[in-house]
């Protein structure tokens, strides 16, 4: 795939319609031209873009590898993960700040800080129109005031 996708990629931007823009290759370079140079280059040098997460997720069901509540690994002794691994789900943006949320929360545990307690609050999954989860408790409603007029704003001089 990554030898095809090189040489797809070199055809389309290659053509007359790239050429105002064409500053030159830049990785793997011009002088990678092999499929083994290639698959080298990969081997070597390629690196995702995405964010890998959600490999080992927190959690008690039958699916989940780590304990929500200490970060440690479920059948293993003296091992925690700490890491966008642990993330049940991934967030809808840059995984930084939540896996430093996540190393925050692990240094408390290692170092036996009291816990907050858990936050219910709802999260948004992108997956043919899921809602928030948990749902979204409709807002309670906050009766208003008892309005009183006051007639010098109103003009009345009277």
């Amino acid at each position: 795939e990554w030898v095809e996708a090189i040489r797809v990629t070199r055809k389309i931007l290659s053509q007359p319609a790239w050429s105002e823009l064409d500053g030159g290759e830049l990785s793997p370079g011009s002088e990678v031209e092999t499929d083994e140079q290639v698959l080298d280059w990969v081997a070597k040098d390629a690196e995702t873009a995405l964010h890998p997460s959600c490999t080992a997720r927190m959690g008690v069901d039958e699916r989940a590898v780590l304990d929500p509540r200490t970060l440690r690994v479920h059948g293993v002794d003296g091992l925690r993960v700490v890491d966008a691994s642990s993330m049940p789900y991934i967030t809808n943006g840059n995984i930084y700040a939540p896996v430093m949320m996540v190393a925050e929360k692990a240094a408390d545990l290692i170092m036996g800080n009291t816990s907050l307690p858990a936050s219910e609050a709802p999260f948004y999954r992108f997956r043919d129109g899921d809602p928030l989860q948990p749902p979204l408790q409709p807002p309670m409603p906050t009766p208003l005031p008892n309005l009183v007029a006051d007639t010098n704003q109103t003009g009345d001089t009277s």
